[in-house]
Parts: structure tokens; C-alpha cells; sequence
């Protein structure tokens, strides 16, 4: 069953043709995800919950020692972003939370099968709210248009269904840039749309996997 991640994949959902080439090349070399920019921002979440809250000073330092060591190109742009993000997290998000459960983050597990596709992907956290509530958070920092997030959550959605056992609605959208919540709920024409890229990616797989070589 071919595997599709859900960043690429919600990407496609409102794509042209054009933009169809370049994702489907990354879906298929393993290309790294715009996601991955704002990793050392969601590590540090995790250890500032690992600390009970106590270290944000000490977090943050090594926050930024990670980046800067990590270098490349734009790491300057890296690390500022990602230090709004965790301040705006600090911020905006935590006087709101009242128990850290568990991390996402880097965790091994099968893709959800999905129209044919073993979906990847996940929430980053859980956490138990300030009304007593679990939810399943997605820490968003990055700047993308309101048609691609709302493919994504919606994929999101799908595999917090089936995978953690929680309802979609669970999900706890943190607006990192503006600081506040994104107000999403689970949509049945976004959910067809979806469907329907899934289905014709998968088509797409199964007749290059299908083709034979000209002689």
C-alpha cells in the first residue's frame, strides 16, 4: 500500500497540475517537510513539559544552541522564528493547560489506511485542558494558506480517529504566530475532497507501479 504523508498529500487537495508534479515528487523521494523547520520549537515544548514548567529560561538556550550548531542557510531566520513560536507558547497557550499526558514526536507507527493510501502524520501533543478536556494539539507555526490547513486538519482529523483512539474533535489547533486558538471542526465536503485526491494519487501509483518499458 503506497505511503503518502499528510503535509504533501493536503497540498495536493487544492493543487494545479503543476504544483501536482513537484508534490508528487516529494511524496515519492521522502522530501523533508516544511514542518520540520519549526521541529526545535515543538522539542522544546516537550522538555518544558518534562520540566514541569520550571526551565523555559534554560530550554529556550538550548533551543537556540540546537539551531545555531545546526547551521545552514537561513538558520538565523530558523531561530528567530522558532523562538516567537515558544515564547507565543508560553505565552498564549500555557496558562490554559492543566497536565501535560504524552508526545508525538518522533513516534514509530503504521500509517492509517486511507482510500488506498497508508497515511502518515500526527497530533504533537496531548494535553489535558483547563476544563478538563484531553485534546490532541497541533503546535501550527508556519505561514500557510487557509484552503492547505484546512486539507491538512482535516487528514489530521482522520488519523486521530483512528489512531489515538480520540474524536476529531478533540483537536487543538495553536495559532503560534497570532497566538491564539484556529477554530476548526471536521467537514464532510472537505473530508470528499480528501477522499477523492487520495483515490487519484493512488491511481496515479498503481499505473506507474502497473506500466511496462516500451520495446
Amino acid at each position: 500500500m503506497p505511503d503518502a504523508h499528510i503535509y504533501p498529500l493536503s497540498r495536493l487537495v487544492h493543487a494545479g497540475p503543476r504544483a501536482w508534479q513537484r508534490l508528487l515528487t516529494e511524496i515519492e523521494e521522502g522530501s523533508s517537510y516544511a514542518s520540520r523547520y519549526y521541529l526545535p520549537m515543538r522539542e522544546a515544548v516537550v522538555r518544558y513539559f518534562a520540566s514541569r514548567n520550571r526551565d523555559a529560561n534554560g530550554i529556550a538556550r538550548e533551543m537556540r544552541t540546537q539551531i545555531r550548531n545546526s547551521g545552514g542557510a537561513r538558520w538565523a531566520n530558523r531561530l528567530r522564528d522558532n523562538v516567537r513560536a515558544f515564547e507565543s507558547f508560553q505565552t498564549n497557550f500555557v496558562p490554559r493547560i492543566a497536565r501535560f499526558r504524552r508526545s508525538f514526536l518522533h513516534q514509530r507507527k503504521d500509517g492509517c489506511q486511507f482510500e488506498g493510501l497508508d497515511l502518515n502524520g500526527g497530533p504533537h501533543v496531548e494535553v489535558v485542558d483547563s476544563e478538563g478536556r484531553s485534546r490532541h494539539v497541533f503546535l501550527h507555526a508556519a505561514k500557510w494558506s487557509a484552503q492547505d490547513l484546512a486539507a491538512y486538519l482535516e487528514l489530521l482529523g482522520v488519523i486521530i480517529e483512528a489512531d489515538y483512539g480520540g474524536d476529531p474533535a478533540s483537536l487543538w489547533v495553536m495559532d503560534l504566530r497570532e497566538g491564539e486558538d484556529i477554530s476548526w471542526r471536521p467537514s464532510s465536503r472537505m473530508r470528499r475532497r480528501c477522499k477523492d485526491t487520495a483515490r487519484l494519487y493512488f491511481r496515479f501509483v498503481k499505473a506507474m507501479g502497473d506500466s511496462q518499458p516500451l520495446d
